[in-house]
């Protein structure tokens, strides 16, 4: 004996706002990922992780509605209107509960190191890369000026705006680093590190200087940075736990520094070839060298979290390392980057300072390739020394 239908079922427009709310759902998750997916700003990992949470089990509690709304309605009419209706439920269902979460992890992703725009250390807020927003100001633009009486004004535009792009991020870089000091000594780290941690510091101040000063030039008026309200949220803080401390700064050593300081480093150097101003020269042999010195201050603060944290922490940079992606991407807004392709000739660009795109490539595989025999030399010599102790 067959069961009754019921006499009513929940309305079919019902399931049509979940499968309109499914799709919604996924387009907002697609849309973020594809401006933040992979990227070195991508969106925080907590929040990332804790949507495609929410997402997946909304998801498929909208899908498991939808579809017994359908199931009701076909005990009662096997019309194509429900038939077609339970099809859709299921399909837009499972595709989102399957793809959203998916999409909302990607955006909480990174690409790893291999990015080109802006020299210095990433200040991080969570796990989103920041840095100032620019005012009119002469507070910033300290430090020598270029020669621009020949450019013309789509070139000075042009040269403004990546000028500008490194000083916000070279500004950056000086809470970055009073972040690295901090930790350090919350850590008891010898103080040579904490020494050159604040030299970091300092040199980072000459470099904004010095970027700001060349992009308010090309602007034609004196540009500065607005205040950072995010940075008074204390964003130094380490876990509790000495080891998971230890792997922290660990990390962010080899990502911010050891990999990302030494690959800007020898990039600015191969712009050296080109320039011709002398000021934008200055700026750039400046960056080349203290680049380089912290990336190599990096590398100390791996050694120094290799010997007291031991395996946990280089188990960890094992296997960050291997995260790493293959390719160097631009951080350049994409607007700017279409601006400089549809220069005809690129020649100013270089005169002043600027680096070849082409170049960011080879770079970076070069430099990929020199910080991975130089980890495996470490933690080698770590493990060593680690035995011996142990003997």
């Amino acid at each position: 004996m067959n069961a009754p239908a019921p006499a009513n079922g929940p309305p079919r427009i019902v399931a049509v706002i979940c499968n309109v709310g499914l799709v919604l759902m996924t387009a907002v998750s697609f849309g973020t990922c594809c401006k933040y997916g992979c990227q070195s700003n991508h969106i925080s990992q907590d929040a990332g992780y804790g949507l495609a949470l929410v997402s997946g089990l909304l998801g498929l509690f909208m899908t498991l509605v939808a579809t017994v709304i359908f199931i009701m309605h076909l005990r009662k009419s096997s019309s194509a209107t429900n038939i077609l209706g339970l099809i859709a439920s299921l399909g837009i269902g499972l595709a989102s509960s399957l793809a959203t979460p998916f999409f909302w992890i990607a955006a909480a992703s990174s690409s790893g190191i291999g990015v080109m725009g802006g020299w210095g250390r990433p200040l991080r807020i969570g796990r989103r890369a920041v840095t100032p927003g620019v005012k009119a100001s002469s507070e910033w633009a300290k430090g020598p000026r270029p020669i621009v009486n020949s450019l013309d004004e789509e070139v000075r535009g042009v040269l403004r705006d990546l000028w500008l792009h490194d000083a916000r991020k070279e500004h950056a870089s000086v809470p970055a680093f009073g972040q690295v000091a901090w930790q350090l000594v919350a850590l008891g780290a010898p103080s040579d590190l904490v020494r050159r941690a604040h030299i970091s510091c300092l040199q980072e101040i000459d470099h904004a200087e010095r970027c700001f000063a060349l992009a308010s030039t090309y602007a034609g008026h004196d540009l500065g940075v607005q205040a950072m309200p995010a940075l008074s949220v204390g964003t130094a803080s380490l876990p509790k736990d000495r080891t998971r401390a230890l792997v922290k700064v660990a990390i962010e050593a080899l990502i911010d520094g050891a990999l990302l300081e030494d690959y800007n480093a020898e990039l600015a150097r191969t712009a050296l070839a080109d320039v011709r101003d002398t000021a934008a020269r200055e700026a750039l042999v400046r960056i080349v060298h203290d680049e380089a010195e912290h990336a190599a201050l990096a590398w100390d603060i791996i050694a120094f979290c290799l010997t007291e944290g031991g395996a946990p922490v280089a188990n960890a940079l094992s296997s960050t390392f291997s995260k790493f992606g293959d390719h160097a991407e631009s951080l350049y807004d994409p607007d700017l980057v279409r601006r400089i392709d549809a220069l005809s000739d690129k020649t100013p660009l270089y005169a002043h300072g600027r680096v070849r795109f082409e170049m960011a490539q080879p770079v970076f595989q070069s430099r990929k390739a020199a910080a991975a025999e130089k980890l495996a030399t470490l933690l080698r010599t770590q493990e060593i020394e680690r035995n011996r102790v142990a003997a």
